[in-house]
């Protein structure tokens, strides 16, 4: 398992469980962007006692820890893919609308400005989707 995340749980006191550690290496094995179904449907072999509502609320974990990233897509549902920014540092991901692959950029101005049209600014969240090279 990669190291960036099992630090991102220690930073954020939560343990490293084999059904956390199956779900992060599951994302790994995959890289790309997942429905919590999905990641289900692909360890319950492995977990017989795994419910859907667990890999619900461990991916809530992991994207509040900055593990994961979350989107919703056009089709209303949410997916999740992996946060590769080693830092917290502010960052943006961009998703591939053919295979689910997922990039990451910084180039975002938005924590500069302090008011947009009269609003204070307190937060953002910014979804980018495209196509990747190797879906053209």
């Amino acid at each position: 398992m990669n190291e960036l995340y099992l630090n991102k749980l220690r930073e954020n006191n939560f343990k490293l469980t084999p059904k956390r550690k199956a779900i992060i290496d599951f994302f790994l094995k995959k890289d790309r962007y997942l429905t919590p179904e999905t990641v289900w449907r692909g360890l319950k072999k492995k977990f017989i006692q795994l419910g859907l509502p667990s890999i619900y609320r461990n991916l809530e974990l992991f994207s509040k820890c900055g593990i994961l990233a979350k989107i919703q897509r056009p089709d209303r549902k949410l997916y999740y893919g992996l946060c590769h920014s080693k830092k917290n540092n502010h960052h943006h991901h961009i998703i591939c609308i053919k295979c689910g692959k997922v990039g990451e950029f910084s180039d975002c101005d938005l924590l500069k400005k302090k008011t947009i049209n009269g609003f204070k600014i307190t937060n953002h969240s910014l979804q980018i989707e495209g196509i990747c090279l190797k879906c053209r």
